[in-house]
């Protein structure tokens, strides 16, 4: 059987939530592996400290040849292999995107908890330390 692209999510942020369910609606080909990065670490003791916080900064899709890749990049990587939403996956792939594209999705990724606060009443949307 074929291995299947893992998408790592952060359980305690909102927004992490919210994509995943989208991803797993959509994806009806069930082309997607999803894990919380949390879990994921538990798997890998070996992990730095730093490999931690970046994990925690945005999300990571490990593709099934081992390579990973993160941000904007995992983002088209999602949509392009997902049958609704692979026009704009593509669109994401032309040259240049990248210029608007990965500075809006760290701006959204570095402010996440704090354009979601109200929506995680229970504290999940706590910095990460």
């Amino acid at each position: 059987m074929k291995q299947k692209p893992v998408v790592l999510f952060d359980r305690n942020c909102y927004l992490c939530q919210q994509s995943k369910k989208v991803i797993k609606f959509l994806d009806w080909l069930k082309v997607f592996d999803l894990y919380s990065l949390q879990e994921y670490e538990k798997t890998q003791p070996t992990l730095s400290s730093r490999a931690k916080e970046m994990l925690r900064g945005e999300i990571h899709v490990i593709k099934p040849n081992g390579e990973t890749v993160a941000g904007y990049q995992a983002v088209r990587y999602i949509l392009a292999r997902i049958i609704l939403t692979s026009p704009l996956g593509w669109l994401m792939y032309l040259p240049k995107s990248e210029i608007i594209g990965d500075p809006v999705y760290r701006w959204i990724a570095k402010n996440r908890y704090k354009l979601f606060q109200d929506k995680c009443t229970d504290g999940s949307c706590k910095l990460p330390a």
